[in-house]
């Protein structure tokens, strides 16, 4: 039986971790609604969310999905969560959906898809969206198509790698162009408005971009963030000693992982992404890391060709995707 929540039960009959309790109890502005799967006995066989976008009064999202396959007619059960979500969006005047995005871009999205070409099995990182194959076939028989794709990439032989953006490296330099740890435990003030600052100007014309919500951001992005900072991680800055953008990157399972590059637009094109990554490849040699993942970057991204001279040291792919249905 498909039955809504209420807004004070979701902690309790939605959320499945912390950090979803902390999401679900947030004051967004945006009309939203939650949906279970109730079996027998109370029992939670599957959830789905529904918001309309901040950004576009006839756009919207479907989240949180999720639907235990190994449940008799999960299929059908899933279906069944998928199609009230988008009633929902639709009777509120919504013509297109995408999905699956919890409520907005700053948090999780995007579904697995089958992954790349590689000579390795990688690790599997706790930061990458993970469900059974069987939800992409699902939205698919939705009616939801591939709209979007994602990659994250692995690279080995960084000593390789290195001497390729040496020369972007130097002239940025040379044009007084610097970096400076990004430290929370010293700076939390400074580095946090530094980073909203940054955000809410790089990503504003990004797929999917909503309007820049600093106090979500700073109350619930802004701890998981911090709780990642290592030595890896660091701003960029203009000859003014002004932050103008960011690398976040961080050491996993014996991999620097280049989670989050942001750079000012007025800034963009003027090799700072090459500069950056030299400077981070450089970091992750001094510490005997070897391998780098580039995570969670958008086919196309300007950001995806940062690596490209180091494409023959790839050793793995992992693909996602976010897909879309217009009512």
């Amino acid at each position: 039986m498909i039955l809504e929540v209420r807004i004070d039960d979701l902690q309790k009959r939605f959320a499945k971790t912390d950090f979803e309790k902390k999401i679900l109890g947030f004051p967004f502005g945006f009309d939203r609604a939650h949906f279970i799967d109730e079996g027998e006995g109370g029992a939670i066989l599957g959830r789905i969310s529904a918001n309309v976008s901040s950004r576009n009064p006839e756009a919207g999202y479907i989240g949180f999905f999720d639907c235990d396959p190994s449940v008799a007619g999960a299929e059908q059960r899933a279906l069944s969560l998928i199609g009230q979500a988008t009633v929902w969006l639709r009777d509120r005047g919504i013509r297109t959906v995408h999905g699956p995005v919890n409520y907005h871009t700053l948090f999780d999205y995007r579904l697995r898809l089958e992954d790349g070409p590689g000579s390795e099995v990688p690790p599997e990182f706790f930061w990458e969206p993970s469900q059974p194959a069987c939800h992409v076939d699902w939205f698919r028989r939705a009616g939801f198509e591939l709209v979007e794709e994602y990659h994250s990439r692995g690279y080995h032989h960084l000593d390789r790698i290195l001497p390729k953006s040496q020369d972007r490296f130097d002239q940025a330099l040379a044009k007084g162009f610097s970096v400076r740890p990004l430290d929370f435990a010293s700076n939390r003030t400074r580095d946090l408005t530094a980073l909203t600052r940054i955000n809410a100007g790089s990503f504003e014309q990004s797929f999917l971009a909503e309007p820049f919500d600093d106090r979500a951001y700073r109350e619930l992005v802004a701890p998981r963030f911090a709780a990642l900072l290592s030595e890896f991680s660091f701003f960029i800055l203009n000859p003014s000693g002004e932050e103008i953008g960011y690398f976040f990157l961080f050491p996993e399972s014996g991999h620097l992982v280049w989670k989050t590059l942001a750079i000012l637009p007025e800034y963009q094109g003027a090799g700072l992404a090459a500069f950056g990554i030299h400077h981070a490849l450089t970091l992750a040699s001094r510490n005997g890391i070897t391998r780098v993942v580039s995570a969670l970057i958008r086919n196309g991204a300007q950001s995806e060709h940062l690596l490209k001279r180091g494409e023959a040291f790839q050793i793995w792919e992992h693909r996602y995707g976010v897909f879309r249905k217009h009512l």
